[in-house]
């Protein structure tokens, strides 16, 4: 069954009409959605169908942007306002986009979903050089680094990525990484040295938790 608030939102989207895309989750929200149905029954499957429009050129990439930061909005407009688990201090996270990735808002959805669990998390967003990712890595030594790229062409920087992370001595990270390359290939994820991968926003959490939480 699809969610009642998922054609309202994805037509603001599409419309770029960003007061119309909050007002549909003001009213969600008055209807007790909670934030996890939000993210994962509204806002990500939302964003696949606009990701399916512009590759069938019903929509532009300026409106593709635009529907993608209308979320992001969405998102820290949701983040703002609901209540989490405190930090449990023993679950972190650090999460990242391969080196030339800009497209974030998946990673950054298992982030706000994991820490709404209580997990202590460290979000980079995109295009982190994998030098840097090393680095606090070492420095924080998180239980979990996640790591997304939206296309195969990133896939040679996250390898590249899990490799400075894995060359650092002392550091043992469960390493998560996800985006199309890997839906595409079920092999890929372990081929460049990563630990799992996740189809989607909730597998990757309910992974996550059922192994650490």
């Amino acid at each position: 069954m699809v969610n009642p608030w998922y054609d309202p939102f994805l037509a603001a989207l599409v419309a770029g009409d960003r007061r119309r895309a909050l007002a549909v989750v003001t009213d969600a929200r008055a209807s007790s959605a909670d934030v996890r149905t939000l993210y994962l029954d509204v806002f990500q499957p939302a964003l696949r169908e606009v990701g399916r429009l512009w590759q069938e050129n019903e929509m532009t990439i300026a409106q593709e942007h635009l529907a993608t930061a209308i979320t992001e909005i969405a998102m820290a407009k949701l983040q703002g306002e609901a209540a989490m688990l405190p930090p449990r201090g023993d679950l972190t996270l650090i999460a990242a986009c391969a080196d030339s990735e800009l497209h974030a808002v998946g990673l950054r959805m298992v982030c706000d979903l994991l820490e709404h669990e209580g997990w202590d998390v460290t979000y980079l967003g995109a295009s982190v050089p994998q030098e840097g990712l090393a680095s606090m890595v070492h420095e924080r030594r998180p239980t979990v680094v996640a790591i997304s790229a939206s296309t195969a062409p990133y896939v040679p920087q996250i390898r590249a990525m899990i490799a400075a992370v894995r060359d650092r001595e002392g550091d043992s990270p469960y390493l998560l990484v996800g985006g199309r390359p890997f839906l595409d290939d079920e092999t890929l994820a372990h081929a460049i040295g990563a630990d799992s991968t996740a189809r989607d926003a909730g597998e990757a959490v309910q992974m996550l938790m059922e192994r650490f939480g």
